[in-house]
């Protein structure tokens, strides 16, 4: 059972708006998908220029983490590998 009354009626809000859905034609279905499509696009929130700033530092920092942590792997077994298949004297 549900919590309160209006998830039940938003339930059914759905359900009327999937029936509508499926008896619309595709160029319908079409036009409601670029409507919804908008609709989420007014609720995005944009990060202002000192978190786009943050975000940037931190993504910037994690590659370079990452970059070099690659090449001291990459750079330790190239050496293990060239050891390895050197002939010994």
């Amino acid at each position: 059972m549900s919590d309160s009354p209006y998830e039940a009626s938003e339930d059914l809000v759905e359900k009327a708006k999937s029936d509508r859905a499926s008896r619309r034609s595709p160029s319908g279905r079409v036009v409601l998908f670029f409507k919804q499509v908008v609709a989420e696009l007014k609720k995005v929130t944009r990060p202002t220029n000192k978190e786009l700033l943050n975000y940037t530092g931190v993504v910037l920092g994690f590659v370079t983490v990452v970059i070099a942590v690659v090449f001291l792997l990459d750079l330790g077994f190239f050496n293990l590998v060239s050891w390895s298949f050197t002939p010994s004297k």
